[in-house]
């Protein structure tokens, strides 16, 4: 009986849960929930602030676990860095108090969040310390499905006839070995049956129907949700049924909105579906794909962010084109009435004297001009504006070439000393001048050359990068011990510790290497700068959130 009643509710589904096909209803509740994010963000923020404010008073190791996981949860899909942090210190404290329950979650979590971010093999390599003999029913799970889950990310990446096949290979065992130990009791169980149809037994309309399933069981502001709504999509554009696959994957798109997820796959997918598919609607697909690279920026997905910027310029550029065909037909259009309205004004001119209506007529004629002006005015403002969207363009990438020359040239010029030195090395050794050798391999500074060469070019890459920091450094600081620069194109030994921090070094002996000190210089100038700050302890994490965002020179 149950199971004839569980038929009957998957044969109800595409007419009943499913049976809206209003994609323009979809498509404004997407639009909707896209322009109030920033509030959706907040309220993920104000979450996430009452959690961390258990931390400060908690003392007990295991509720402080409890609370790095339930972190780690409210960042993964969230932000990318921070979701990093917790299951850090997590692991950390897990090996301090001897806990292996929750340093084998956290490590098996790590693997998965690594693999998102694009470190492979990282995510291997850390996996592989869990000891799968002491863990339960639910953390075997947990680890098999994190083995897909890198082996399937890495197939997609590699994309090719070598590794890929093997890649796929080594996903299904673990998705096999995964499904031995999912709880058939859990309202996700549909959902990752449908993958063991797709990846295992090849069975995309039976994975369809157990996908169908889970989206009628779970929360439809769920993250789970939204991923059986985009394998739906993938299952119904197999079959090219574009409707459904549009549907499915506003429907995705609206739950990632909802779910306050950064790390999404389906609005950039949906951009490209409309690109393909739908020229008239280019403004929008343009719209959406700007959108998913904000959103992998906020994230932090690296590979997400170049995944996008190479579709970027391709919607980009038919956007511009169809703006300009716009432009065109406009034109002609506004040529065409000027024409009429010389004609007119000749034929005004020729009976001045003709009766009323006539006069009227030519007034009326003078305000569709005066609307066409207007028209024209608020059009130039447009192509103003995607000027300055291209110049924002062109100028990124002028800061990128820039950098990369930098990096370039400095690897030149190392190769180079390097292989100086190995001459070197071999002409004393053949002359047994060891002990000289040694006494010039002792001295292994760089010249004071080499070194004011590496900092001018350190300092104008970083300027040019971030040409507010100086600024904003200072607005740290208390008004008496704000650092005024003698060049606009140099930084002071303090702005360069502080720039190594905003860039992520924050180890005083990396520093230290860097600027040609000793750590303990280092730490000196550190500590000075801290004293002359406004908030002495947020001092350095303040800096490192300086310059979000590139800004134009």
């Amino acid at each position: 009986m149950r199971k004839l009643l569980l038929y009957i509710s998957l044969l109800a589904l595409p007419t009943g849960l499913f049976a809206d096909n209003d994609t323009q209803h979809l498509q404004e509740q997407l639009d909707l929930l896209l322009s109030h994010q920033t509030a959706h963000i907040k309220r993920k923020n104000e979450t996430i602030n009452r959690i961390k404010k258990g931390l400060l008073t908690e003392e007990k190791t295991l509720k402080r676990l409890q609370t790095y996981d339930l972190l780690y949860q409210e960042y993964y899909v969230f932000q990318f860095d921070s979701a990093m942090t917790y299951l850090d210190k997590g692991i950390d404290l897990a090996k301090e108090t001897a806990n292996t329950y929750y340093y084998n979650s956290n490590v098996i979590h790590k693997a998965e969040l690594l693999s998102i971010g694009g470190l492979y093999s990282e995510a291997i390599e850390t996996i592989s310390l869990v000891d799968t003999t002491a863990l339960d029913r639910t953390q075997k799970f947990d680890f098999y499905l994190s083995l897909f889950r890198i082996h399937t990310y890495w197939a997609d990446f590699c994309n090719d006839h070598t590794y890929t096949p093997a890649h796929r290979e080594k996903a299904k065992q673990a998705l096999i070995k995964a499904m031995d130990y999912c709880d058939e009791t859990a309202r996700t169980y549909e959902y990752y049956y449908g993958e063991y149809c797709v990846f295992v037994l090849n069975d995309p309309k039976k994975a369809r129907s157990h996908y169908l399933k889970a989206a009628s069981l779970l929360p439809t502001d769920s993250r789970f949700y939204a991923m059986a709504c985009f394998a739906l999509s993938g299952s119904y554009a197999n079959e090219g049924r574009t409707d459904q696959q549009e549907r499915f994957l506003l429907l995705s798109s609206i739950a990632d909105a909802e779910n306050c997820t950064m790390e999404n796959y389906a609005l950039q997918t949906l951009a490209m579906y409309i690109f393909e598919h739908d020229k008239n609607r280019i403004d929008r697909a343009q719209e959406y794909i700007q959108k998913s690279l904000e959103d992998a920026r906020f994230y932090n997905n690296r590979l997400r962010i170049i995944e996008i910027s190479n579709k970027l310029p391709v919607i980009v550029n038919s956007y511009q084109q169809t703006l300009n065909t716009r432009n065109r037909v406009q034109m002609i259009a506004i040529i065409a009435i000027s024409l009429l309205l010389i004609f007119l004004l000749v034929a005004i001119t020729y009976i001045v004297k003709q009766t009323k209506r006539l006069r009227l007529q030519q007034r009326e004629l003078q305000k569709n001009n005066d609307s066409l002006s207007e028209l024209n005015t608020r059009q130039k403002g447009l192509n103003t504006q995607l000027h300055k969207l291209n110049a924002l363009l062109i100028d990124t990438n002028r800061k990128r070439e820039g950098l990369a020359k930098l990096y370039i040239d400095l690897c030149a010029k190392y190769i180079t000393r390097l292989k100086q030195q190995q001459t070197l090395v071999k002409r004393k050794i053949k002359a047994n001048q060891t002990s000289e050798l040694l006494s010039q391999l002792s001295s292994g500074r760089m010249s004071e050359e080499d070194a004011a060469t590496f900092l001018s070019r350190f300092d104008k890459a970083f300027l040019d990068l971030y040409p507010t920091f100086t600024k904003e450094l200072n607005a740290l600081l208390k008004a008496d011990y704000q650092i005024k620069n003698t060049h606009s194109n140099e930084l002071t030994t303090d702005q360069r510790i502080m720039a190594l921090i905003r860039l992520g070094v924050k180890e005083s002996a990396e520093i230290a290497d860097l600027l040609f000190y000793s750590p303990q210089t280092i730490y000196n100038y550190r500590s000075a700068l801290k004293a002359k700050a406004i908030d002495k302890t947020n001092f350095e994490a303040e800096v490192s959130k300086l310059c979000s965002v590139i800004g134009n020179d």
